[in-house]
């Protein structure tokens, strides 16, 4: 009997060999074709915001460089789940991208139970990064030393607006009342910047952290004094204004981001070459000078730089939300 199984082994090896030569031969001729038909980008957000405006530059560039229409698809919905979820129960075969912003990592600790894991995505590039500015319309705060000296004042309680529970703007502004030792200070949400700002002008609200291109034109007319910049360095479109960095506070250094991930499964010599172009893509200094324009770097990092990136960013924001107790569910 033993002899039969070893001799069918023998004469099966070979076939074996064969199937998986053949196989293997098909997935390197499919990935040299790639790719043979348009791309999908889905961007969990509404179009015409930060994150749709970069994702059509980018993959304007990319589309170029691949030789195929690279289709932007705003699918928004529930703090960015619901694209996202599209693209991790998309086929992996590199046909199917997602571009993820905060919020992607933010979710994992803000919500109990998700549609998808995060097992179901992998990376393929950070493709930039973007500075935020911290503002204020109170009298008499026009630093961020003032900003902290008006929180010890218990007859004027301190607040700070944000786009939503769990929101970049969130967890930064309770990064910063607790490395200043600010008192006391409150959270509000809004369901959008708009309501927030209007809230910021009347000086119902203390302070707000918001992207530079947002609050730009009323720091311009003077209807808002910005504080500081969250980036290592100090914004070209705001120079007068410093860095957390260089005040003191290296820990609120800090960026909104934008990335792309991809379906798990998909051949790694796709993801290779999807973040080999965005890379040459966002060496472009047309395309620098448009994203500077927003106050946003480009980046164009690697798969595993940018999967280093996604758990630290979770590491750090996970903790604080735990912390906060804040959960969405």
């Amino acid at each position: 009997m033993t002899s039969n199984i070893a001799r069918c082994r023998r004469l099966l090896a070979p076939l074996a060999l064969g199937l998986a030569f053949a196989a293997a031969t098909t997935s390197a001729l499919a990935q040299a074709g790639y790719p043979a038909h348009p791309i999908r980008v889905v961007v969990p957000y509404p179009a015409g915001g930060n994150t749709d405006i970069i994702a059509r530059d980018v993959m304007k560039g990319l589309s170029e460089r691949l030789g195929q229409p690279v289709v932007i698809d705003n699918k928004p919905g529930a703090n960015s789940i619901l694209g996202t979820d599209l693209v991790a129960k998309a086929a992996p075969d590199g046909y199917t991208l997602g571009v993820v912003i905060g919020a992607y990592v933010n979710n994992n600790s803000l919500y109990r139970s998700l549609p998808y894991r995060q097992a179901d995505l992998v990376p393929v590039s950070q493709l930039t990064r973007t500075s935020l500015v911290l503002v204020s319309a109170r009298p008499g705060i026009d630093s961020l030393p003032a900003l902290v000296k008006a929180s010890q004042d218990p007859a004027s309680p301190m607040s700070f607006a944000s786009s939503g529970a769990g929101s970049a703007a969130h967890l930064l502004g309770e990064a910063l009342a607790r490395n200043t030792g600010m008192r006391a200070v409150m959270h509000v949400p809004y369901k959008g910047t708009a309501a927030a700002t209007s809230d910021l002008f009347s000086g119902r609200v203390g302070f707000m952290f918001d992207a530079i291109s947002a609050m730009g034109p009323q720091i311009r007319q003077g209807r808002l004094k910005a504080l500081a910049v969250t980036g290592k360095e100090r914004s070209p479109l705001l120079p007068e204004v410093p860095s957390m960095n260089e005040l003191g506070h290296p820990e609120l250094v800090a960026y909104a981001w934008a990335g792309v991930l991809a379906p798990a499964g998909t051949p790694q010599a796709v993801i290779a070459r999807l973040s080999s172009e965005l890379a040459q893509v966002l060496r472009d200094p047309q395309l620098q000078a448009r994203l500077a324009d927003i106050s946003t770097e480009a980046v164009g990092s690697g798969p595993a730089e940018f999967a280093a990136f996604l758990a630290q960013e979770e590491k750090t924001n996970g903790k604080l939300i735990r912390e906060l107790n804040i959960s969405l569910d």
